[in-house]
């Protein structure tokens, strides 16, 4: 207990994709996503143009697109094994997801990867609302989101009576400092940008304005 150990080897059967849910490819679908905006713009364009085709479970499509996705995950990791700096990227759209999950109750109700993917609106929301993340690229992801039918708004899950849980569950975050709540946000694509420290108070200004769109 207390010991980790790096993989020699990843190995991906991607057949075996096409035993699992439709929700459960959105899930990894995710993640995937994750990995473009925070590292690689060029990668988030391929995805952009065959996105379709890989939640389809087009086999090169699909076998291109999780390569490049555990690429990214390697890079960042092996510079910075203990997350000391680069690695926190790796959290970027997770700090809302876990309070979304916590507040739905970990229940099916909310898998995993939808969390993240309403994580990642709201990130990008929140950093076009602070003038961090250029207008372009904040409307490439939006579009992107929506094309898809992705989970994007809050507000078809949540009302402004949960607002108070789902701060309870982002001031419990192990990354906050100084009872500030630590967000992982974007400057463009491509770009994360890590630390960003913000009050409860502000965020539930934020959250009061997305409930009501």
């Amino acid at each position: 207990m207390g010991s980790f150990y790096q993989p020699n080897l990843v190995l991906t059967d991607i057949n075996f994709l096409k035993t699992l849910p439709k929700r459960e490819i959105i899930c990894g679908y995710a993640e995937i996503l994750k990995h473009s905006l925070i590292l690689d713009k060029k990668f988030f364009l391929f995805l952009n143009k065959n996105s379709k085709q890989i939640l389809s479970l087009n086999n090169l499509l699909v076998q291109k697109a999780i390569y490049k996705s555990c690429l990214i995950k390697k890079k960042i990791v092996e510079k910075d094994e203990k997350e000391k700096n680069l690695r926190k990227i790796l959290n970027f759209g997770h700090t809302f997801a876990h309070a979304y999950e916590g507040t739905m109750k970990f229940s099916k109700k909310l898998n995993h990867g939808e969390a993240v993917l309403l994580g990642i609106s709201s990130a990008i929301n929140f950093g076009i609302n602070k003038k961090l993340l250029i207008e372009k690229d904040f409307f490439l992801i939006k579009n992107h989101l929506k094309n898809l039918n992705l989970p994007n708004k809050i507000s078809k899950f949540f009302k402004k009576k949960d607002i108070s849980s789902i701060l309870n569950f982002m001031q419990k975050d192990k990354k906050n400092k100084n009872n500030k709540i630590n967000l992982v946000l974007l400057k463009k694509i491509g770009t994360a940008k890590s630390d960003y420290y913000t009050e409860s108070k502000v965020l539930k200004k934020f959250f009061l304005r997305e409930l009501n769109n």
